[in-house]
């Protein structure tokens, strides 16, 4: 999981056109205590609906002790495709191009590339979940759950949020499995993700993802910051600032350039 996301978010986001500014919106209302499927249906409505969208963005990570900041644009054609392009003072940097079945990335500095799929990514880190629509998922501040929903059970909390838990939680912490993850999803009383824990109780790896600010645009539920710790042998950390969304569908661009070489995940 760590590899994927150093591996793609930094390749994720200076769009115009019927552009929709940055407008942070509160949660409002309470939560209230109700039947699992009764809280997924209340879920799925919020879930926005759209065809295509642009999204702006800025990217500040800190991985391996190293700080990095830049320009994204990401383009997301739902549950089809995700392109991003990552640049600097407006020279592109990288450009990735990732669909249901193929995850491919270039690095025009390095002059390498990189031609996969899910099921590789999958294989090299031993987990068992990673997919397209789950990746989506992360990026939009939607639940992905990793598991059937009845397999999880849902509790209302005295500061008013909605949290997800999986049922095997505690006896994954006193029996750990390989591929088996401790994870809970925390949301507020507008069903909006607000924080995710996942962990590797194998490894003692543990994911934090929380998307502390959300904007409502045409209707539609969309965060404003996404952040992502990984605690694990190191601490790394990736900050997604959404600033401008465009609701157009485009056809982005994506080649990797002739006399690159083919970099291998090991």
């Amino acid at each position: 999981m760590k590899k994927i996301l150093l591996l793609i978010v930094p390749f994720i986001f200076a769009m115009n056109s019927c552009t929709t500014q940055k407008k942070v919106v509160a949660a409002t209302g309470e939560v209230k205590d109700q039947a699992l499927t009764s809280f997924y249906a209340n879920y799925q409505q919020h879930i926005p609906d759209f065809d295509g969208v642009q999204i702006k963005s800025k990217i500040r990570t800190d991985i391996k002790g190293k700080s990095l900041s830049a320009n994204l644009r990401l383009y997301i054609k739902n549950n089809e495709q995700i392109w991003a392009n990552a640049s600097i003072f407006g020279i592109t940097g990288a450009r990735a191009n990732i669909t249901p079945n193929k995850v491919q990335v270039y690095s025009v500095l390095e002059r390498e590339y990189i031609n996969s799929n899910f099921d590789y990514f999958n294989n090299m880190l031993n987990v068992n979940f990673i997919n397209y629509e789950r990746l989506q998922e992360l990026l939009l501040g939607q639940l992905f759950l990793i598991k059937d929903l009845n397999q999880y059970e849902i509790e209302t909390t005295d500061d008013n949020q909605y949290v997800l838990s999986y049922k095997e939680n505690q006896t994954l912490e006193r029996n750990p499995k390989k591929n088996e993850y401790i994870h809970t999803f925390y949301l507020d009383s507008n069903y909006r993700l607000r924080k995710v824990e996942i962990t590797d109780p194998t490894s003692k790896t543990n994911i934090i993802a929380t998307y502390d600010e959300w904007q409502l645009l045409d209707g539609k539920n969309f965060p404003s910051l996404v952040k992502v710790l990984i605690n694990g042998k190191q601490k790394d950390k990736i900050e997604l600032d959404y600033t401008n969304f465009v609701f157009e569908e485009m056809n982005p661009p994506f080649k990797i350039p002739e006399g690159y070489t083919e970099k291998k995940i090991k």
